[in-house]
């Protein structure tokens, strides 16, 4: 496993073509990254990552992941 954290990302909607994405750069990094999102997609990843906490890519399961909630 290999954890990156997420350095910047914004999110998209094209209205004419009704598309949704997500742009991000890992740290460490000079590449963007564009994945388009179904609109469920979308609802569920912005929730994660306006989470308020900081967001990690792991890169062999090619997943996001907030940091512990801590009470």
């Amino acid at each position: 496993m290999a954890w990156k954290k997420v350095e910047s990302y914004s999110f998209g909607y094209k209205p004419s073509d009704k598309k949704y994405w997500l742009y991000y750069t890992l740290e460490g990094s000079t590449t963007t990254t564009q994945v388009f999102l179904s609109p469920t997609q979308f609802i569920a990843t912005a929730a994660l990552f306006n989470f308020g906490g900081a967001i990690s890519y792991e890169t062999t399961g090619g997943y996001f992941s907030s940091a512990p909630r801590t009470p």
